[in-house]
């Protein structure tokens, strides 16, 4: 009986949460994330360079963007984003028209493949855009002040011989993962949100990307075959490799969420 109930619960989720348009809609996501990602970068990065208070942790979030961005190759990957960046400046009016293009672009595709799984509509385009642009912006303000509130967190606990075993700064990547995917959740969807729903949904969903994370970074290291066929330019095959699985696991932290939610929602009248 157990068994029969396992599994006549596996595959109601199963088949709550496929979706055979996922893996598209994660594929032109991870086209528009390669257009776009240089101009997002560069925006976030130069406003809180312009904090001085929080210059020694402009190193600590640079490392966190691009160890979450490239798991694999990191050091080749970030010197040419970094060459991307610093080239970045001597755009000419045009060039920054396109980047402009690229990112509105990015964000309208966003926007409507989340309205698309969630079935809601949206808000209006620039109504929504203005929302992410805000949280770009703000995003590495937050990861300054983590790392900030983190650092002296950590200096209390190492005073204390009952707690200087304790390394909070070994978590804080996790938690910072974990409240990016809920931020970004909560923001996306246009409807009222169950936030304990949607804690537990980006919770699983920061599990597995840290966990495909560590297996991608072995799959990269031991898997010979792209390199010997393509040489140095498989870094950048990987490097795309992982922008399009990280999709493909963030887009199904919606579709856990709707699980969650439609098991929740009671019996209509007609259904009695």
């Amino acid at each position: 009986m157990k068994i029969s109930s396992l599994y006549k619960k596996s595959k109601d989720f199963y088949s709550q949460i496929h979706d055979k348009e996922l893996m598209h809609n994660a594929a032109g996501l991870s086209f528009y994330t390669i257009l776009s990602i240089i101009p997002v970068l560069l925006l976030s990065l130069s406003i809180f360079t312009q904090m001085p208070s929080f210059d020694e942790y402009y190193g600590k979030i640079k490392e966190f963007i691009f160890s979450s961005l490239l798991p694999s190759h990191q050091d080749t990957i970030s010197s040419y984003i970094e060459q991307f960046l610093s080239n970045s400046a001597n755009l000419g009016i045009l060039g920054f028209f396109a980047i402009i293009v690229a990112t509105i672009m990015f964000f309208d595709n966003y926007n409507y493949v989340v309205n698309k799984i969630i079935g809601s509509k949206s808000r209006g385009f620039w109504q929504d855009f203005s929302k992410y642009w805000t949280l770009i912006t703000l995003a590495p303000l937050g990861l300054g002040l983590s790392f900030y509130l983190t650092g002296k967190m950590q200096i209390m606990l190492n005073e204390n011989e009952f707690t200087s075993w304790i390394n909070i700064l070994a978590i804080v990547p996790y938690l910072i993962i974990w409240a990016i995917f809920s931020v970004t959740y909560i923001i996306s969807i246009n409807t009222i949100i169950d936030i304990k729903k949607m804690l537990i949904s980006s919770f699983i969903i920061s599990i597995i990307w840290n966990i495909s994370k560590i297996i991608f970074i072995k799959y990269a290291f031991y898997n010979k075959t792209y390199l010997s066929l393509y040489g140095s330019f498989s870094v950048i095959l990987f490097f795309f490799l992982w922008i399009y699985v990280s999709w493909i696991i963030y887009l199904y932290g919606f579709k856990i969420y709707q699980f969650l939610t439609i098991k929740k929602i009671p019996p209509t009248k007609k259904d009695n």
